[in-house]
């Protein structure tokens, strides 16, 4: 059974990049009938916050990818990661370490100026100082060959041991770094499967080296490639790295993002629609591409504008009611005007800003339209006859095909104007479909409202 995890700082919210790394995560161990788990490294105690451990939360749950189990609290861990390091030191694994930060930042100093790697250089490796409340301890890295390992998605990484240090594990005031604690956390948790960001390959050199020397199974890994902004660089908050919850203020569908997220890297066949119950039977790591994947805002606006479309009118009302609290059941002909305008819009909030023009009148002056009297004059025959028809779509668009005959009108003559009488915007849905749905008796009171002021 595959054992995944996901391991946010909770020093933020849960952004793009992160959110697609948890959802790999998840897919991953449901595919092969496993458990996704969440862990929180808090060890930075002055910048993790109770309020980002709820916000990735509610993000996951969200998402509808929440862990299988309670979340873990590295914070919590502290004394078994110390215990794990002082068994190295005990077993001549790690040594102490006494060096001053005015020794290392020298050594940074002189190797930044000989354009060589800062790194530290095993004074102390060999000296065998007993461990003291100012010395901090380090890992012995193997100095001899090179460390490896077969990633899933990006095939066999390998790094000569030269390219790393001895490492802090343990500081000076016994708190364990981040590297140790992963290892261990991963040991402890049982994770088979680690899929994170191509950031961490070189964290994930040292950790298995950490585990090699605790003597435990190492878990498979498999690296991500970044997602990319327009500018070409790592995708950052100009991009669209927003908060997740924000996506889902603005109105984007939870389906949406999760089909979007999965194809940023991930492909099956030539489909683009998936749903989380279908990609939970077909997700691979063997279908995600080796090279980074581009963010695309257009993209994404065209799959949730699929999916708006995909809703039944019902179900797309209590949607839009429950983000913005307008309810398309107040109005007459809700469905068909909600289906109208979920027709081109990219977001939930933008059916909203759209559809205004059907709970209040526009109330627009003649003089807006920027006609003439003769115009007026026409407008007013409009209306006398328009009181005389019934208001199904086929009447209508006889009608105004008729009228527009009759008066030796091009359509755009007839048409912009009354859109505008009838919304307040130059582009608005057909006028057929704009009457129809605004009814009769409000559609007269529009132009008459207009005819009667300006």
């Amino acid at each position: 059974m595959e054992i995944t995890r996901f391991a946010p700082s909770p020093t933020g919210n849960l952004h793009l990049g992160g959110a697609r790394t948890a959802l790999f995560s998840y897919l991953f161990a449901k595919a092969n009938k496993g458990k996704f788990l969440l862990r929180f490294e808090d060890t930075d105690k002055e910048r993790s916050k109770d309020e980002f451990v709820k916000s990735i939360t509610d993000s996951l749950n969200w998402m509808k990818i929440p862990p299988d189990e309670v979340p873990v609290f590295q914070s919590k861990k502290t004394a078994f990661h110390k215990e794990l390091a002082l068994q190295l030191y005990k077993e001549g694994l790690a040594y102490a370490c006494d060096c001053t930060e005015e020794r290392l930042s020298k050594l940074r100093e002189e190797q930044r100026l000989k354009k060589q790697k800062p790194m530290y250089d095993g004074l102390n490796r060999n000296k065998n100082l007993p461990l003291s409340e100012t010395s901090v301890l380090r890992f012995k890295f193997p100095q001899e060959g090179s460390s490896e390992f077969n990633d899933l998605i990006l095939g066999n990484i390998k790094i000569n041991n030269k390219e790393f240090d001895d490492f802090i594990i343990l500081r000076s005031d016994g708190s364990p770094t981040y590297n140790f604690s992963a290892a261990v956390d991963d040991m402890d948790m049982g994770i088979t499967t680690v899929i994170r960001g191509d950031d961490h390959i070189t964290n994930t050199l040292k950790q298995i080296n950490i585990l090699k020397a605790l003597n435990v199974k190492i878990p498979r890994y498999a690296h991500l490639p970044m997602v990319l902004g327009d500018s070409g660089k790592r995708l950052s908050k100009r991009d669209g790295a927003e908060d997740i919850l924000e996506y889902k203020n603005k109105g984007y569908l939870q389906e949406a993002l999760v089909n979007y997220l999965v194809r940023l890297g991930w492909t099956h066949g030539e489909e683009e629609i998936f749903s989380l119950d279908q990609l939970k039977e077909i997700f691979k790591l063997s279908d995600v591409n080796s090279s980074p994947a581009k963010f695309s805002l257009d993209l994404l606006n065209w799959y949730n504008n699929k999916y708006l479309n995909f809703i039944e009118p019902q179900d797309l009302i209590q949607k839009v009611k429950a983000i913005t609290g307008v309810d398309f059941n107040d109005i007459q002909r809700g469905e068909l005007a909600l289906s109208l305008i979920a027709k081109g819009a990219n977001s939930v909030r933008e059916i909203i800003d759209e559809s205004k023009y059907f709970f209040q009148d526009p109330l627009t002056d003649f003089e807006e339209l920027g006609l003439d009297n003769d115009r007026k004059e026409l407008f007013k025959s409009l209306f006398k006859e328009l009181s005389k028809i019934d208001f199904d779509p086929e009447t209508i668009e006889q009608f105004i095909k008729s009228f527009i005959k009759t008066n030796n009108l091009k359509f755009p003559e007839l048409g912009k104007p009354l859109r505008i009488i009838l919304t307040g915007k130059q582009n608005a849905p057909s006028i057929t479909e704009l009457l129809y749905i605004i009814g009769k008796e409000l559609s007269l009171q529009r132009i008459e409202y207009t005819l009667n002021h300006g």
